[in-house]
């Protein structure tokens, strides 16, 4: 192809058809020109291709991580409700200073021993990041076109690494209410758990211990301020929870945008 155009070019010079050879010229450089635009034009469809079916695989994986994101924070929500309603049975008796309600725990030891147990649990979000940890490893962030999916992301991040389950004072307060209860802890454990672990059964005619639990002000005291602090946790978490729920739509709508 390139020495036929080169044998016109060589006839029209050499039968002195000036005018021709630069029309001709000039109509070669157009072909050239239209030529590369072409071929850039189809680099760019190749690139964009790569770059779609890339953002595809990131929204699918993202999207695996906030599902399970999303289950873990129901499930925890759902715990930690459980928890502030033990937490509230117990303060409800602390504070009726009712002596039957002392004489049916020391002869319900195991019904004590439950709302202990879950009155003082700590339950902990642990929300999954790795895809979206690897694409700023990778700094492939960009190649998400959603703006605001972007940014979902970034608070969504951002909240979680700042401690938004504020681990550190849950542990504190967890600490004290322990130190409060070790003493009897033993006493009050269930017949059930004694056995598993080959321990004798308790004898209840020989317990009294009800009545001193239930006016432990010190214990309730860390435990009042336990509740406060699950409160807030809950609040924190429903937060994190509307985050994900909005992350995820609009990650579906992208995939099914994409894909259809």
């Amino acid at each position: 192809m390139i020495k036929f155009y080169s044998k016109i070019r060589q006839k029209l010079i050499s039968e002195e058809k000036t005018g021709k050879y630069f029309k001709y010229a000039i109509g070669e450089i157009v072909l050239v020109v239209i030529g590369i635009l072409i071929a850039l034009q189809i680099n760019n469809w190749n690139e964009h291709r790569k770059a779609s079916n890339e953002e595809i695989k990131i929204l699918k994986a993202l999207q695996a991580d906030f599902n399970v994101s999303q289950k873990r924070i129901e499930n925890t929500l759902e715990a930690q409700s459980i928890v502030m309603s033990h937490s509230q049975e117990l303060v409800k008796i602390y504070e009726r200073r009712n002596k039957q309600d002392y004489k049916y725990f020391d002869t319900h030891l195991d019904s004590l021993s439950h709302l202990i147990a879950y009155g003082t649990s700590w339950y902990r979000a642990e929300p999954v990041t790795g895809a979206y940890n690897s694409l700023i490893s990778a700094g492939k962030i960009d190649l998400i076109q959603n703006e605001n999916l972007r940014n979902l992301l970034a608070q969504f991040i951002a909240d979680f690494e700042s401690g938004f389950e504020d681990q550190e004072s849950s542990m504190k307060l967890l600490e004290k209410l322990d130190n409060e209860t070790n003493h009897f802890v033993f006493k009050i454990a269930s017949n059930g758990l004694r056995k598993g672990l080959n321990y004798n059964t308790r004898k209840i005619d020989s317990l009294n211990i009800s009545e001193a639990f239930f006016t432990n002000d010190s214990f309730f005291g860390n435990l009042f301020l336990k509740s406060i602090n699950e409160r807030n946790r809950i609040e924190r978490q429903k937060q994190m929870l509307e985050k994900v729920n909005s992350i995820l739509n609009i990650i579906k709508q992208e995939l099914e945008n994409k894909l259809s």
